[in-house]
């Protein structure tokens, strides 16, 4: 019985602590990528799946990255983008819209920067990034807000990146 317990102590601390509060570490760049990219491939909604799959791969190639991009990478992200705003087209406005037009706002300027944001950067992907981290905070379902917030995630490390140079 106490092994249950401290089992689900153990179950229910692990996410809290993955998302990091105020003082602790960030998460590992590779462990978001990988639960992002475990909670894609549950998606059963054909929509849903049309813009979390591109997403994921341009993830993909950005996570590879040290510096910036190569022409075949920016390539490969420039055409996901184009997959994810095609299908955003179709998305009714509300929150859903504006999460991801904070997505591709962000993945926008990272393809014009050649994946290497710099500081004068950070005021125009700010502004995207504060919209995307306040809809993902308002998101019900468990499921789509662990891959929002792994999205989140993702872009807090390329930002945090740039405050580091």
């Amino acid at each position: 019985m106490r092994f249950c317990k401290l089992l689900l102590g153990v179950l229910f601390a692990v996410p809290a602590l993955a998302q990091g509060t105020a003082g602790q570490a960030k998460p590992d760049v590779k462990t978001t990528f990988s639960v992002m990219k475990a909670n894609v491939a549950k998606i059963t909604a054909p929509s849903e799946k049309e813009r979390w799959e591109p997403n994921k791969d341009a993830w993909e190639v950005a996570v590879a990255q040290t510096g910036k991009l190569q022409k075949i990478d920016l390539g490969k992200i420039s055409a996901a983008l184009n997959k994810i705003k095609a299908n955003i087209e179709k998305i009714r406005a509300g929150s859903e819209k504006e999460r991801w037009q904070a997505n591709v706002d962000l993945w926008q300027l990272f393809v014009a920067r050649e994946g290497a944001f710099g500081r004068a950067d950070l005021a125009a992907a700010s502004a995207s990034f504060a919209k995307m981290k306040a809809n993902v905070a308002e998101i019900a379902s468990p499921v789509e807000k662990e891959r929002w917030q792994a999205n989140r995630d993702l872009w807090q490390a390329m930002l945090d990146r740039v405050g580091q140079r």
